[in-house]
């Protein structure tokens, strides 16, 4: 079909303006509020819908939203100017070239207007109809960097590299090279420190390949190419300038993260081994005991699949296999007299053995092949059919298998596990919610359903409790359910240094409750300091779960107390985790009402040079700059720490020692093993655990809100969440939401707090100042 042109002018619309363009195409450009517009290349007849879009306080429809409404957003007024080639409405403005069409969108302030992204002037836009494809092409301008993409692998900036927009189960990837991975996450960010920052998400559940110049073509400048296989080009600019901005509009474009309960940020272990072992009830129980013994502070046991497992080898996902427990009764009793929640892995595919196999093909609950039977993949232990859960009747099935199977069981919650949905069928198909359509085309569609189904099984067995989910595979959109992890990662060095440049760039791409396996899942035993070195990592993550499967050795699971030599330097890895786990469920909080990641790169806060790139180092909200060591060998590594005003105070291991450091400079910081670089902004107030119950350490009784004090004159306000931590009663206030004020001059330092909510739920609060020396202070704290 080739090259799309432009065959009208631009005509008002109420929210933007439409062209019509050759081969039966039209131009649509939106202005959905004052930084989001949107530009939609489409044919005249229907396209499909969308599930990734999520205005504010709009209804998540099950059947999806239509990919060109305009519900839920604001649509700042719009002006076409007098020869129609120009559209502009809020901040921002679109210019259509004449012929090959091609698109000009500019930043629009009081006085000027900067280009933020341009086509490519010829063949911007192709289609391929034979190949199933549309191209479109932009300037690429070679001092930017390419942000974004989410679960990917190597540095945070893309540029030079292509990558595969596909979910695939990746078991045992190279963490800086293996491309694709679990998630689908179609959405770059575009710019640098001096002329800003934007960003674009393409809309599309389709198979989609991104160029970041890759490419070198003798006909065309420097480009960055996106081609995908849909029929029509839907994508959403998003402006800055500032990155941090891009990033947070985003998380609201594609709905606000679900605020998790407090135990699901606790540490958690699972390893295959030990549900798939003879006394797989034994081994679990077991474990439990010496985590006691050994005063091992843990929130959660999730269990894999093998209680699932049949005496051939084969999971049934919702079957029980009663010889390894023999007493789900008293297992689950003596887990919640242990104060552990757990966590049940659950898989979308029957293998075609399964016992409820006919069952579910009886009702149509299958992806289907071109002749409307359940379509067979190869599947993990054999050949199977995957549910589809664009099928009412059978998310209804499985919330029930959920419902009674799981839940009903005795497990707290679901991890969602196995859904990439590989489906390699062209003639398969899907119900659609209605609308049939190609299964390979709604791939990322069935992980979200599924875990929604998980989900909302877990709020209706119970209703007062905010439910936990975890899922490993789906598009962006997730968050709005589940947390989520880097996937099958392999034990090395080397993955754990890439594993956290994954990390980050999933928490700019939507999936802000993140995490990798501690220790490795796949692979060889980590030693001893490489263990180490994991948990530390981990444990001032969104998500801190060891989880394993070695079965080539002879003593499989990975576990805590592995290596006596680092036990107590691992336990103290853990308490620190649990020391700052309420800091880390305020900016939870924060994620779930104003989408700000809990997790980020330096240069989402620092414009300085050094943090450009930057992944071996990481912020915990905006004032905990963390460095983890990823290298063997080491008893120091440097660490950048940003400019910033009154510079920065080390807090290490356990304790804070106080130590004071100006910032916009590089440091050799002391990290022997068990000891993890942590440095906090001066003016911050951090609220650190110092009591709990042994049986719930993430529920802390007693917390010291700490304030850094700079040496001269400054001041500072924050927030602070506390509540319950499982039920919704923060929905009507009924928690605590305190407004923290610090403020210091040479003789004097002032620490106040006030009570904006009812209180309840809050632990009793102490107050410390690091850097108060002999000047006098002032503490006001709420009743």
């Amino acid at each position: 079909m080739g090259v799309l042109e432009l065959k009208t002018t631009l005509t008002a619309h109420e929210s933007g303006a439409r062209s019509e363009l050759s081969h039966g195409y039209q131009l649509h450009i939106d202005f959905l509020e004052n930084w989001l517009c949107r530009i939609a290349v489409v044919p005249h007849e229907p396209i499909d819908n969308t599930w990734m879009i999520a205005p504010p306080e709009h209804v998540w429809l099950w059947q999806g939203r239509e990919r060109l409404s305009t519900d839920g957003y604001r649509c700042p007024s719009i002006s076409v100017a007098n020869d129609k080639t120009k559209v502009s409405g809020g901040n921002l403005s679109v210019v259509v070239a004449d012929g090959a069409l091609s698109l000009i969108i500019s930043r629009v302030t009081a006085s000027t207007e900067q280009p933020i992204l341009e086509d490519r002037q010829r063949a911007a836009y192709r289609l391929l109809p034979g190949r199933r494809l549309f191209q479109h092409a932009q300037i690429r301008n070679k001092n930017d960097l390419h942000l974004g993409l989410g679960d990917k692998t190597g540095p945070l900036d893309r540029t030079g590299r292509r990558f595969r927009c596909l979910q695939l189960d990746a078991l045992g990837y190279n963490a800086e090279t293996s491309d694709p991975l679990y998630k689908h996450a179609p959405w770059i960010m575009v710019g640098n420190n001096e002329r800003g920052y934007c960003g674009v998400f393409y809309d599309t559940f389709a198979e989609t390949n991104f160029d970041f110049g890759a490419e070198h073509s003798n006909y065309h400048p420097h480009f960055r190419s996106v081609e995908t296989h849909d029929k029509a080009l839907v994508y959403y600019v998003i402006d800055g300038p500032s990155l941090a901005q891009v990033v947070q509009r985003f998380q609201r474009l594609v709905g606000k993260p679900h605020l998790q309960p407090r135990w699901a940020l606790g540490f958690a272990h699972t390893s295959m081994h030990l549900a798939d072992a003879d006394n797989a009830q034994q081994q679990i129980l077991d474990f439990v005991d010496t985590c006691r013994q050994r005063d091992i502070p843990i929130s959660a046991v999730h269990s894999g699949s093998g209680y699932t497992t049949r005496d051939d080898g084969r999971r049934y996902v919702f079957t029980w296999n009663s010889s390894k427990f023999p007493d789900r009764n008293a297992f689950f009793s003596a887990l919640e007299q242990a104060g552990l929640r757990t966590c049940a892995n659950i898989k979308p595919v029957l293998l075609t053995e399964h016992p409820l196999f006919e069952q579910v093909a009886g009702f149509g609950g299958f992806i289907k092949d071109a002749h409307g039977n359940p379509a067979i993949e190869q599947f993990w232990g054999g050949a199977g059919a995957s549910l589809d859960f664009t099928n009412a009747q059978t998310v209804r099935w499985w919330q029930q298998g959920v419902s009674e199977q799981v839940l009903g069981a005795g497990f707290t919650a679901t991890w969602n596990d196995n859904n990439e949905c590989e489906i390699w069928d062209e003639q398969a198909t899907v119900a659609g919610f209605g609308k049939p359509r190609p299964a390979m085309d709604m791939r990322p569609v069935q992980a979200l359903s599924m875990v929604r189904a998980s989900f909302e099984a877990t709020v209706e067995h119970k209703p007062q409790e905010r439910p936990y989910s975890i899922t490993r595979a789906g598009p962006v959109g997730i968050s709005r359910y589940a947390q989520t992890w880097s996937g099958d990662n392999r034990t090395s060095w080397h993955t754990l240094h890439w594993n956290m440049a994954n990390g980050l760039s999933m928490a700019m791409s939507g999936f802000p409750f993140v995490g990798h396996d501690i220790g490795g899942f796949d692979g060889p035993k980590p030693d001893a300091e490489l263990l180490c070195r994991w948990v530390e990592m981990m444990a001032l993550h969104p998500r801190a779960v060891m989880n394993s499967w070695k079965p080539q050795e002879s003593n499989p699971a990975t576990l805590p107390w592995m290596y006596e030599q680092v036990e107590p330097q691992i336990k103290q890895a853990l308490n620190l985790r649990y020391r700052f786990l309420p800091l880390i469920y305020h900016p939870s909080w924060q994620s779930h009402t104003s989408a700000k990641p809990l997790i980020s790169p330096l240069m989402l806060h620092f414009t300085d040079a050094d943090c450009v790139g930057l992944f071996d180092q990481f912020m915990l909200g905006p004032d905990v700059l963390v460095a983890p060591v990823t290298k063997p060998g080491l008893a120091s590594r440097r660490v950048y720490l940003p400019v910033v005003a009154g510079g920065w105070f080390t807090y290490s291991g356990d304790k804070n020692d106080g130590q004071h450091q100006a910032g916009g400079q590089w440091i050799e910081a002391e990290a022997p093993l068990g000891r993890l670089p942590v440095f906090v902004r001066s003016g911050a107030v951090l609220p650190i655990a110092v009591a709990w119950h042994v049986n719930s350490p993430h529920d802390a009784t007693e917390v010291d809100l700490v304030g850094f004090a700079g040496s001269s004159r400054g001041e500072a306000k924050s927030e602070l969440f506390f509540d319950d931590g499982v039920s919704w009663h923060y929905q009507r206030h009924d928690a605590s939401l305190l407004s923290v004020s610090l403020s210091w001059s040479a003789t004097a330092v002032t620490f106040a707090a006030a009570e904006n909510w009812t209180g309840r739920s809050r632990p009793v609060l102490a107050v410390s100042i690091v850097g108060l020396n002999d000047r006098q202070l002032q503490v006001l704290l709420p009743d």
